[in-house]
């Protein structure tokens, strides 16, 4: 079975003679062994795989095997033709396309080895994962902890940090994947990976936001909690605004009305907010507070 094409991956024409593949393999360690690119895993991936195929081609029986088990595959991928001028036509198309693939092989490789000289790929993807993280915890924070009171421009700093965090991650997913095809014997094509990631990331993570939201508020409120009395309450389109004070400090919140319930007096009202965070909070009865005693 062929993984590579080592006379693509050497920038040659197939079925080269031995001297020019030792010769092009010079050429190429210079530019990609691991000396001339320290720290540089793709480009020690790159000339290993430059390495194995020198091995084989520079060897005339192990040449020889590699040629015929390469002329059946691109032979059972080529179909036969009926007649003649289809049949030049569909060389010489083939030509182009290979030719175009090649160069189009090459330029990923290449862009591939210099952005690892910059900056290593495991070292990109973590860099993707804190931006990703920093945008959501920018809207968490301006956006549930403190309601009411955020800042909006925070809010769009934060969702375009997780937006364009969410597109590095699926950009380096998919430009891995096409280096790891350029390597290969594989067709580049087009990879729809990333493109489901970046989408999965982009409309799960909300999901999740709200969730954590939840969960915030559920421990807080349960755990890390005081009670105190609400000093205006005001009910307008089934939402009610309550206000309080701790510490001093008067804080305005949001909640759903309860239906049928009667807010034009505050007897029987309380708060329930976050020692942590006051702005987590919740209006309650002292019936509830009775229940949750018991």
């Amino acid at each position: 079975m062929i993984e590579h094409n080592y006379y693509q991956l050497m920038e040659i024409e197939l079925y080269a003679d031995i001297s020019l593949v030792k010769r092009r393999y010079r050429e190429l360690a210079l530019l990609y062994h691991p000396d001339k690119n320290p720290n540089n895993k793709v480009a020690e991936e790159y000339f290993k795989v430059l390495t194995q195929g020198y091995n084989i081609l520079s060897e005339p029986d192990k040449k020889s095997d590699y040629d015929d088990l390469l002329r059946n595959y691109y032979n059972r991928k080529t179909p036969q033709t009926t007649t003649r001028v289809t049949k030049d036509k569909n060389v010489e198309l083939r030509e182009k396309l290979k030719r175009h693939a090649e160069n189009q092989r090459q330029r990923i490789i290449d862009e591939y080895v210099r952005a690892e000289n910059v900056l290593s790929h495991q070292k990109r993807y973590v860099l993707s994962i804190l931006v990703f993280c920093t945008g959501i915890l920018i809207c968490y924070n301006n956006w549930f902890l403190n309601f009411l009171n955020f800042n909006i421009m925070y809010i769009v700093v934060g969702s375009f940090l997780f937006g364009f965090g969410a597109y590095m991650i699926a950009n380096i997913v998919y430009k891995r994947r096409i280096f790891k095809k350029a390597m290969s014997i594989q067709d580049i094509g087009r990879e729809s990976g990333p493109v489901r990631l970046f989408v999965v990331l982009f409309l799960v993570t909300p999901v999740l936001f709200l969730l954590l939201m939840q969960v915030t508020k559920t421990i807080h409120l349960s755990f890390f909690y005081e009670v105190t009395v609400v000093d205006r309450v005001v009910e307008y389109n089934e939402m009610v605004t309550y206000n309080y004070f701790v510490n001093g400090e008067e804080i305005s919140r949001q909640a759903e009305a309860i239906p049928g319930y009667d807010y034009t007096s505050k007897v029987g009202l309380r708060v329930k907010y976050s020692l942590i965070n006051p702005n987590i909070s919740e209006l309650v009865t002292t019936g509830q507070l009775i229940n949750e005693s018991q």
